[in-house]
């Protein structure tokens, strides 16, 4: 059968298309259904100019394409016309009141003129309205006319902005861009005539000065802002280098309040100085420090505690401000303890990927396709040769979009993995601890001026309260852990907040100094304050070392030295005073938490930093906000075996309780953390009940501790159960320990 060609549908189609295309918009005013060259002749025998002139700038293109016709060129040349004629007096009269405005003109008649500029601007605008006058062969010749008009006398008037600006007073509160006729952009103005206006400046009274800022200071430009604020500062207190505090300070606020940035107060050096008491560092006994905010644009430098009154900064200072810390302390008191449940990633299995088994079906779906094709038969050129052709031609098609598909297939069977890993999700509890944080401070500083030989010296106290919500024992792979932290912090966040100065401002101490000279003493030299200051940090010192803890009721005393150890999220262990406000427990008990909470025997709860960790001996040493009563260390080289020792702790959450035994043997032998390590450690080994909860608690010989508690042996060799095989680390080791960090302990013997 032949195949016939379907080509006059096709020709139909284009030309119909083609006819389609050449529609006019005919659009026209309200109620009008002519063409718009029409439309606009009936608008204009009714008079409506306006509506007239609408349908031609609603139809330009109309209008620009039939432009030659002569119906449409006399159309608008009529409209034409009719515009010129209807707005051409209404322009004249405005031409004529801008003719009689005259200048110059005395600053009495400035308003006037100002007032008609303003009004004539305001009639040419509306006029410039009309949506027919942005074709400028539809506006009137005089409205141009207008335009330039006014555009000079403008010109004119701005012309004499200079001479004018001369004659005006700048100090009677006035602004002369306000009342000048025309717009004068006045920050241009300033910075291309300063000539003008700081000639003037320079001679003002400071008063007057005053006023001149306020009236065009927020318009100078920056760098006569700068030369402005330092001017004006130098007017309120011309003495500089040795002017009163006091005056400085009223001088740095009135340049403030006027809006300038005085960018360096001149001739005064300030020097800050630490002169906090080294001990009350080294014992860790101040949790954060005080930062002194430099609000004032003093010549500032801090100098280092090392050199002191050696230092440059200081000799060459005319300020000095000596800080020094009494007391700094951080707390935290824990609300609840929340437990959530949670999940984390425990392991990866492998499962057959779905992926993978859906593109091997392809695969082969495809394969079979693309054979199949390459196998189909076709019609035999001698039988007939259009249906050859045309069976050869679609196989040719089918056997290359099968091969594509093919191929397709292939590379996706290639990057699909056969195996997928599969998170394997575990249950664990997540603990919240809702806490506040309280920081207090107490600073005595003393400001010496050394112009005059006199000091002055305060004490201020400073606190601030925050809340937090802090997860513990979080882990990595937890698939909630971006969603606790939207509600939480961790450990170190509240680490960083307690650890952070308190902002004090300079100006306020040195407000204090200036407003309080009936407190001001004189010096001779800097020994003498050296000798106030030194005095002021031993009270803080006797201070820091009188709070010990007092007798109580109880009839055992040594239970006044042991705390209970809560590491958040992890249990809970025993710990005891080593000295005032150190306390000494297993490493194993606070692991790598920075604080852990602490539990006294008269049921007072504190918090305690951990400040030194020895997993290999398993013990960490704590400072513990609150002091408490420390132990006395058994000394002598032998301890007798078979005598009683007993042991303090918390077994197994029994808070306070004591367990007896004997000394077994002391023996060395591999330490708890490290069961393959080669060197051993000296433990005393007891027969003394300890269970969970008794590790890092002191083991005593009468009343001097002999041990720290440290772990039990539950089974034998052979899997049998083990009684009375438990461990504290000797007090040798202990010593080392404790003499590595610096602590000393009091010591004594039977």
């Amino acid at each position: 059968m032949r195949r016939v060609p379907r080509v006059a549908p096709l020709l139909l189609c284009a030309v119909f298309l083609l006819c389609s295309c050449k529609s006019v918009h005919l659009g026209g005013g309200k109620g009008l259904s002519g063409s718009p060259t029409e439309n606009v002749e009936v608008l204009l025998d009714q008079g409506k100019i306006v509506e007239a002139s609408d349908i031609v700038v609603d139809n330009e293109a109309y209008f620009a394409g039939s432009i030659g016709e002569p119906e449409t060129k006399a159309i608008l040349a009529r409209l034409s016309a009719a515009l010129d004629y209807t707005y051409s007096p209404q322009v004249q009269t405005i031409k004529e009141r801008l003719h009689s405005i005259h200048w110059p003109v005395p600053r009495s008649d400035w308003k006037g003129v100002k007032d008609s500029i303003s009004h004539i601007r305001l009639e040419l605008d509306e006029l410039g309205k009309l949506a027919i006058f942005k074709y400028p062969r539809y506006r009137p010749a005089i409205y141009g006319q207008a335009l330039l008009a006014l555009q000079a006398k403008e010109d004119e008037i701005r012309a004499d902005t200079p001479k004018n600006f001369v004659g005006f007073s700048l100090v009677d509160g006035k602004n002369f861009f306000a009342e000048y006729p025309v717009h004068i952009e006045e920050g241009i103005f300033l910075d291309e005539n300063k000539s003008i206006w700081s000639g003037a400046l320079a001679d003002m009274k400071a008063a007057d000065k005053a006023v001149f800022i306020a009236t065009y200071g927020a318009n100078l430009p920056h760098s006569a802002q700068k030369e402005l604020a330092q001017s004006y500062f130098l007017s309120l207190c011309p003495k500089g280098k040795d002017a009163d505090l006091k005056n400085i300070l009223a001088a740095y606020e009135k340049t403030r309040a006027a809006g300038l940035d005085l960018q360096s107060i001149p001739g005064i050096k300030i020097a800050f100085l630490q002169v906090t008491s080294p001990d009350l560092i080294k014992d860790k006994a101040l949790d954060f420090g005080v930062d002194i905010k430099l609000d004032m644009p003093f010549d500032a430098s801090k100098a280092s505690m090392r050199k002191a009154f050696s230092h440059g900064a200081v000799k060459n200072a005319d300020i000095l401000i000596l800080v020094n810390m009494a007391v700094s302390k951080a707390k935290r008191v824990v609300e609840e303890n929340e437990t959530i449940s949670s999940t984390y990633v425990a392991s990866y299995g492998q499962e057959i990927n779905p992926e993978y088994e859906i593109a091997k079906a392809e695969l082969e779906a495809a394969s079979v396709q693309h054979h199949a094709a390459q196998s189909k038969t076709t019609t035999s050129w001698a039988v007939d040769v259009f249906a050859h052709w045309d069976e050869e031609s679609k196989k040719t098609d089918l056997i290359e979009s099968t091969g594509n598909r093919y191929d397709v297939a292939k590379k996706k069977m290639r990057t699909t993995p056969k195996h997928i890993s599969i998170a394997q999700y575990q249950p664990y509890p997540v603990t919240k601890a809702h806490m506040d944080i309280y920081k207090f401070a107490t600073v005595n500083y003393y400001v010496i001026d050394k112009r005059k030989k006199v000091f002055f010296k305060d004490t201020f106290d400073v606190s601030e309260k925050s809340f937090f919500t802090v997860c513990y024992a979080m882990e990595e792979s937890d698939p909630n852990k971006e969603k606790f932290l939207q509600t939480s912090v961790l450990e170190d966040d509240v680490v960083r907040y307690e650890m952070e100065p308190i902002p004090v401002n300079l100006s306020d101490l040195l407000e204090q100094f200036a407003t309080r000279p009936s407190e001001w003493k004189r010096y001779a030299s800097m020994e003498s304050i050296h000798r106030t200051f030194t005095k002021d940090r031993s009270l803080a010192q006797r201070k820091h070392h009188s709070e010990k803890y007092e007798i109580d009721k109880y009839s055992d005393k040594r239970f006044d030295s042991v705390v209970v150890v809560r590491n958040t999220g992890q249990g809970m262990g025993t710990g005891f005073y080593v000295t005032g406000d150190m306390i000494i427990t297993n490493y194993h008990v606070v692991e790598e938490a920075n604080y852990v909470q602490l539990k006294r025997f008269d049921q007072r709860e504190t918090m305690g930093r951990v400040i030194a960790r020895d997993a290999y001996l398993d013990l960490a040493l704590i400072q513990a906000d609150m002091r408490g009563k420390p132990v006395c260390f058994y000394n002598k080289r032998t301890l007798p075996i078979g005598k009683t020792l007993e042991v303090i702790g918390h077994p197994n959450g029994y808070e306070f309780s004591i367990s007896r035994g004997v000394v077994s043997t002391v023996r060395k032998t591999r330490p708890i953390n490290f069961p393959s390590s080669n060197k051993k450690i000296l433990y005393i080994q007891t027969d003394a009940a300890t269970n969970g909860g008794n590790s890092g608690g002191p083991v005593f010989f009468g009343k001097y501790v002999v041990g720290v508690n440290d772990w039990g042996q539950v089974t034998t060799s052979s899997g049998a159960s083990a009684q009375g095989l438990n461990f504290s680390i000797h007090y040798a080791e202990v010593f080392k320990f404790l003499d590595q960090n610096g602590i000393r302990v009091s010591k004594g013997s039977k």
